[in-house]
């Protein structure tokens, strides 16, 4: 049978610094599979990205030109895309319009980790490049090339962005299937939404992400069953998270 992808306009966070969201249910089994080479660009178009990228770097030493996943078709048992720079990526990002009427679909990561004590939250930093300031459910991050493989396995690239972001092994994670894609309208990156649990409790995550994470977030909150209704209709909240929060009765 066909699938059909079908997507809804997000029911809050649609105005002002999030721009509108839309998101689409998952089907168990979801495949990412890379196609041929992405679109080519004219010589302005790649002018006006390195200068962008230049800027950035300038700013930014650290800034690193991988390669990561842009989504060219999405549907809910398969999501099919190319590799590209993520300069090209960095560049949409501070100019959405740049690439026209064929924008990149960056694929990002995003956990919803329970833990023994409730439902983990994090800030990210203010000086993120992307939502500084707002809160999320912990880990995120784009989807990359990981070690010269080309294949895409999303339960490998939020177990890599657990350990990266806060301290979390495999073994301490327990990782679900994607539950759904919501995509941001303004930067059109798209979030996979994947359920994560550890056994650890609240403060034993606090201290993992102290010593080992690497300073993508600025505060950790634990979120019990009781305290839920403090976070409803927050405004600094992520759409993905939101969502995410809904689905597993978390938020």
């Amino acid at each position: 049978m066909k699938e059909k992808a079908e997507t809804t306009r997000s029911d809050a966070m649609t105005g002002g610094e999030f721009g509108g969201w839309t998101e689409m249910k998952l089907l168990p089994g979801l495949t990412v599979v890379t196609g041929a080479a992405g679109p080519a660009f004219s010589d302005a178009v790649e002018a006006r990205v390195t200068a962008i990228w230049d800027e950035a770097k300038a700013a930014r030493p650290e800034l690193f030109n991988g390669r990561i996943f842009s989504a060219d078709r999405l549907m809910p048992g398969r999501i099919g895309g190319h590799w590209t720079d993520y300069r090209h990526a960095l560049a949409q990002m501070r100019d959405p319009l740049i690439f026209g009427d064929r924008p990149l679909r960056q694929l990002a990561v995003c956990g919803a980790l329970r833990c023994a004590d409730g439902f983990v939250m994090a800030r990210r930093a203010a000086s993120s490049l992307y939502l500084g300031g707002f809160w999320q459910s912990p880990p995120a991050g784009t989807v990359e090339a990981r070690d010269g493989d080309d294949s895409v396995c999303l339960a490998d690239q939020i177990a890599a962005e657990a350990e990266e972001e806060l301290g979390l092994t495999r073994e301490d994670l327990e990782i679900g299937e994607p539950l759904l894609a919501v995509t941001h309208t303004g930067t059109h990156i798209v979030d996979i939404g994947i359920p994560l649990r550890t056994p650890l409790s609240g403060d034993e995550v606090r201290e993992r992400v102290s010593a080992r994470g690497n300073g993508e977030y600025d505060r950790i909150a634990v979120i019990s069953d009781a305290e839920r209704r403090d976070w409803e209709g927050r405004r600094d909240v992520l759409p993905t998270t939101r969502k995410l929060g809904r689905i597993l009765n978390c938020l």
